[in-house]
């Protein structure tokens, strides 16, 4: 049965016609070409949103090639002279250095190129929103670019300094709305602790009710706030950050938040039993939030991908414009095979285009 058409509630549509979109090709050493080419096979998401593919043509044109003779001539695969193509090229000695699963600095710098593009494209106005492709951060190091990820690059180009990084994700089994923000992302476990600060949680907060009224039309959501240690500190046992600040700082929320539910800060361990439950099995449980915000990369992203490893979305919260990406890396070890999931790319294709016809309702 196929489920993708469901992963997001159609929108009306506007009279401002389809939402413009650019769409990297990311690594293209990665499944990055494959499962560009498989979403934009399916016509519900092309005849959904104007995309515009952001890459090199003859990379994706080889790809397309490798792909039709390993795939059955059945198997939907969008042919590269029917997209709109914003050609990025890379001249032949630097394309021959690129092989499906073996990703390294020109791989990485053309990835990079890419994104730089499809920002500079959308703050011009051409586009209204990004869906970016998988990339290797290791190889954008090694192509001189340091950065700690594709949502860091996005904050830096829009200029904007309050930013999140959330994920979203539909079930297929009973259609109830997962959505989660990183309240920190991309630094080591033990940096954590000290980067959290009631100024940090202020301002994830605020994003992440912005985010809700802006993208979602939830006006006054309830939202689950994890604790950071073991049974969320146990009164200062098993960790003092909750009883120094964490609960101090709830507390002063929910009193300038009236209009807010505002729980925790919840166990980490059990922060989660609710969504799953609506996951899986009943989305009408009492007291269920809106959304989540877990305190660390991993806090959020093991429960995320646990239940939505193949369909979840990565949305950038503070952009100008709207940005998704699926929520799965390059995948070295299957590229050019013909095996790979668009699933979550195209969930982050009909997110994309939901968000830009919401703005425009909201605007």
């Amino acid at each position: 049965m196929k489920t993708e058409k469901h992963l997001f509630t159609q929108p009306m549509r506007q009279p401002l016609g389809r939402p413009r979109l650019a769409v990297t090709l990311g690594d293209p050493a990665g499944i990055g070409p494959e499962v560009v080419l498989k979403a934009l096979a399916d016509e519900e998401i092309t005849q959904d949103a104007e995309i515009t593919v952001i890459g090199s043509r003859s990379l994706l044109q080889t790809a397309y090639n490798q792909l039709r003779q390993q795939l059955h001539p059945t198997t939907p695969l969008a042919e590269p002279d029917t997209l709109s193509i914003l050609d990025i090229p890379l001249d032949t000695s630097r394309e021959h250095q690129i092989t499906p699963g073996l990703g390294n600095a020109v791989s990485g710098g053309a990835s990079f190129a890419y994104l730089q593009s499809a920002i500079a494209q959308t703050l011009a106005g051409e586009f209204q929103g990004i869906v970016t492709a998988p990339i290797a951060k290791s190889f954008w190091k090694a192509a001189g670019h340091e950065y700690p990820g594709q949502t860091e690059v996005l904050a830096e180009s829009a200029g904007v300094e309050r930013f999140g990084m959330a994920f979203v994700a539909r079930s297929p089994h009973t259609h109830w709305l997962l959505r989660t923000l990183l309240a920190t992302t991309h630094i080591p476990l033990h940096q954590v602790p000290h980067t959290l600060t009631p100024d940090l949680m202020r301002s994830k907060l605020d994003l992440l009710v912005e985010c809700l009224r802006l993208d979602f039309g939830v006006e006054t959501p309830r939202i689950a706030i994890s604790g950071l240690n073991p049974h969320s500190g146990e009164q200062g046992q098993l960790g003092s950050e909750e009883k120094d600040w964490l609960i101090p700082w709830l507390e002063q929320e929910r009193q300038q938040r009236p209009q807010l539910q505002l729980d925790g800060p919840v166990p980490p361990d059990t922060l989660w039993v609710k969504a799953g439950q609506a996951w899986y099995d009943n989305p009408e449980i009492p007291n269920l939030p809106d959304a989540y915000l877990a305190l660390y990369h991993d806090q959020g992203l093991i429960p995320v991908k646990l239940m939505a490893f193949d369909r979840a979305i990565n949305t950038t919260i503070g952009l100008p414009f709207v940005r998704t990406s699926p929520d799965h890396g390059t995948a070295y070890d299957i590229a050019g095979q013909g095996i790979a999931n668009a699933t979550s790319m195209k969930a982050a294709i009909q997110l994309a285009a939901q968000l830009v016809r919401h703005r425009r309702k909201e605007a």
